[in-house]
């Protein structure tokens, strides 16, 4: 395991660059960043290559390693405990390769009676681009809008700390990264707790398992997009009506995974609040800590904020709407980190947003946010974010033999 301080290079104001491919490090590798529609391919073997990091100041330690064991199996778990109910430049979107022509016969536009607004939707995925007044499904989805976190260690003993908060980007039912990861950072459920920052489901193998996982070593966890179409198909699912709501997909892999969770999978997802809120006191910045899926748009308060972009956005346009899409307009971390700096020097409340969901940005660290989604799923890594020291861990997941997908 490499640790790499940046305590000198902040001292000295220095904008650092580590570049793996110095060390000969065994283990450490990084698969290219793609932009397709999702399929299947054949799994590609890991191997050792170069790495690249460029940490922009402020930056909090980082850890890489190398390559995840995937004989991994938690341990010393009570059979209680397993019932337990910036770079934010532009990149390619995934639907670009298609034809012009193509893309426009795939949507459409739809009035939005909110300020007369246009929602482009895509009729493939029945997924509006910008902020709908509502979804068809909106009565399935059973939010919880807003909980605190409190530590979930049992082996503490009362007013304990535990040694490690750390906050995972997405897995995607990637269960061979997740216990890799869990692996690698050495875990121990008697004294770290782990938060997942959304997308537990969906485009991997192992969906089910990967919250079965969750549920033994007691994570904590936000919603993401992937998981409240999972929720939204169990709760018509559930409900025995019969007109399926125009926004879900029949045969989706959102209505399959839908149907085969237990009663407790779903509760365990069902659980999971738009916004899980670290109390300052843990934190090694002294500030509270925001775990989001995808997001915030940075002109609302947090109390303000609205479900679909707690989930879903990744770009502001012009006009300041929040959007889903990459083709227009500027990711809404560097949008909501030039508005934060603003509100802290006029004296309002200081806060770190972290949150997953965005893999063609890759780690993306700013001053007031951290995105933590690295792409394990597509044979990249998964990382995490240490709340009580500023560390990030950076660990390599095996290729599952897909092709990236932003949505």
């Amino acid at each position: 395991m490499l640790i790499i301080s940046l305590d000198h290079a902040r001292k000295l104001g220095l904008v650092l660059l580590v570049t793996f491919s110095t060390l000969t490090i065994s283990g450490i590798h990084s698969a290219p960043s793609q932009h397709h529609q999702l399929s299947k391919r054949s799994p590609q073997p890991l191997s050792a290559s170069a790495s690249t990091y460029t940490a922009n100041l402020p930056q909090p330690d980082f850890v890489a390693n190398g390559e995840p064991d995937l004989d991994f199996k938690p341990m010393g778990q009570s059979d209680d405990k397993a019932d337990f109910e910036d770079n934010d430049q532009q990149q390619p979107e995934d639907d670009e390769s298609q034809p012009e022509q193509e893309q426009d016969e795939q949507e459409e536009e739809v009035e939005d009676e909110r300020e007369g607004a246009v929602v482009a939707i895509s009729r493939a995925a029945k997924q509006p681009d910008t902020p709908p007044k509502s979804l068809s499904s909106d009565p399935y989805a059973h939010y919880t809008y807003e909980k605190p976190y409190s530590p979930a260690t049992e082996g503490l003993k009362p007013g304990k700390k535990a040694s490690r908060t750390m906050i995972i980007g997405d897995v995607h039912g990637s269960l061979v990264g997740l216990d890799g990861f869990l692996k690698q950072v050495k875990f121990d459920p008697s004294k770290d707790d782990i938060i997942l920052a959304g997308d537990l489901v969906a485009k991997g193998p192992q969906s089910l398992e990967v919250i079965d996982r969750a549920r033994q070593i007691q994570a904590r966890c936000v919603r993401g997009n992937h998981d409240d179409k999972v929720i939204r198909w169990k709760g018509f699912l559930d409900s025995k009506n019969k007109d399926v709501p125009s926004d879900l997909v029949e045969g989706s892999e959102h209505h399959k995974v839908a149907q085969k969770m237990t009663k407790e999978q779903y509760q365990y997802l069902l659980s999971c609040p738009l916004i899980l809120t670290v109390p300052k006191e843990l934190s090694v910045k002294k500030i509270p800590i925001h775990v989001v899926h995808a997001g915030i748009d940075p002109s609302d308060k947090m109390a303000k904020q609205m479900p679909w972009v707690l989930v879903n956005i990744r770009n502001i346009l012009k006009d300041g709407t929040p959007s889903r899409k990459k083709k227009k307009g500027d990711g809404w971390a560097q949008v909501f980190n030039d508005f934060h700096s603003k509100r802290v020097k006029q004296g309002e409340p200081d806060f770190l947003m972290i949150y997953g969901h965005d893999a063609g940005r890759d780690l993306n660290v700013k001053q007031w946010s951290i995105g933590l989604d690295t792409g394990c799923v597509y044979g990249r890594k998964l990382s995490a974010y240490v709340v009580e020291t500023g560390t990030i861990y950076s660990i390599n997941c095996p290729d599952l033999g897909l092709d990236s997908d932003e949505d």
